[in-house]
């Protein structure tokens, strides 16, 4: 969404105007002159009174004119901003407020509305995110106990161990998915809320990618996927290597979740005196342009038929981890030619 960025700006007096004013107020410093005539020289008392009184009319029609003007640009909108305010926080975020003037003769209230109809607009962007929010983890909590309450029933009437334990496993499985999802949707919150601040220290990432890395030897292993590897030792990086090891493991899982059986997946690290690059490549299924530009929203799973094997919040997660760390991330990928995970870390 773009964001006006706009200059505060104060009205100010023109010389044209403060000329207009002193041209009026000798108009009416002369006009008694114009209605005693010579009687006003003699400064009698009768006269005297007359002119006090002419004075007092013209401060009251003075007084009166500057109430209206008052109360037209000042007062009612006041009224609407008090009335806007109102219904925003009763839970309306479809307010808009009007500006008085045009563009290019917009005054301070008129920059006041547009700033507070931005507002508005970002506050309703926020309210639908949180209400899609919501109806994701919904469903995807209503999935996994779905499954667990069908086994379960199964799992009474079923008299074969085999078939138990297999019922007993997908149930397992299913609460070790809902696990994950609950820690990772508390880890997006925290992060997104700033509440969980990032721990920066000098770690060594040449390590904690190899450790990653064998913690799926099972997978690579027994669907004969074989790795190239290029990670120099000793690369050390400023980070927080909690937030890190769960950037690698989310993108080591996809790597390996997405490859076919004896395809490939590359780990290439690069250092340079700006920063450290880290390269997670496949030659799996790919992804189309659209998927790639959905690709970092939460609960987004682009390829359906592994959705039972995540919950799409682990991108989502790497992506927010990346920016605390000021870093970046990029995709590259094409549909059955693999894809590419390109993450950028600046060394300060």
């Amino acid at each position: 969404m773009n964001k006006l960025k706009k200059k505060t700006t104060y009205q100010k007096i023109s010389i044209k105007e403060v000329i207009v004013a002193f041209i009026i107020f000798l108009f009416l410093a002369s006009l008694p002159n114009f209605m005693f005539g010579n009687h006003f020289k003699s400064f009698s008392h009768n006269y005297f009174i007359g002119y006090l009184v002419y004075w007092f009319l013209v401060t009251l029609i003075f007084i009166g004119l500057i109430s209206y003007q008052k109360h037209v640009l000042f007062d009612k909108p006041l009224g609407k901003l008090n009335e806007a305010t109102r219904q925003v926080a009763q839970g309306d975020f479809s307010v808009y407020l009007e500006p008085s003037h045009l563009r290019e003769n917009y005054n301070d209230l008129d920059y006041v509305f547009e700033n507070f109809n931005l507002m508005i607009e970002e506050l309703g962007t926020t309210e639908t995110l949180k209400n899609d929010f919501i109806a994701n983890v919904s469903h995807e909590f209503k999935a996994p106990l779905a499954v667990i309450k069908s086994y379960a029933e199964a799992l009474k009437n079923e008299a074969d161990k085999e078939q138990r334990d297999m019922y007993t496993q997908i149930i397992v499985d299913e609460i070790d998915k809902m696990a994950t999802m609950i820690t990772n949707v508390l880890k997006l919150s925290k992060i997104e809320n700033q509440a969980l601040q990032p721990h920066i220290k000098t770690y060594n990432l040449s390590r904690q990618l190899v450790e990653t890395l064998l913690s799926f030897e099972k997978i690579w292993d027994s669907r004969n996927i074989s790795l190239e590897i290029d990670i120099p030792d000793n690369i050390e990086i400023k980070a927080d290597s909690e937030m890190m090891e769960l950037v690698w493991q989310n993108l080591l899982s996809n790597a390996f979740k997405f490859t076919h059986n004896g395809g490939q997946v590359k780990i290439i690290v690069h250092q340079n005196q700006d920063g450290t690059e880290i390269k997670v490549q496949d030659n799996g299924e790919g992804m189309s342009p659209d998927t790639i530009s959905r690709m970092f929203d939460k609960f987004y799973q682009g390829e359906t038929s592994h959705s039972r094997q995540g919950n799409g919040l682990g991108l989502s997660l790497v992506s927010r981890i990346l920016t605390a760390m000021r870093g970046t991330i990029s995709i590259k990928s094409q549909l059955t030619e693999g894809s590419e995970f390109t993450v950028w870390l600046p060394l300060r």
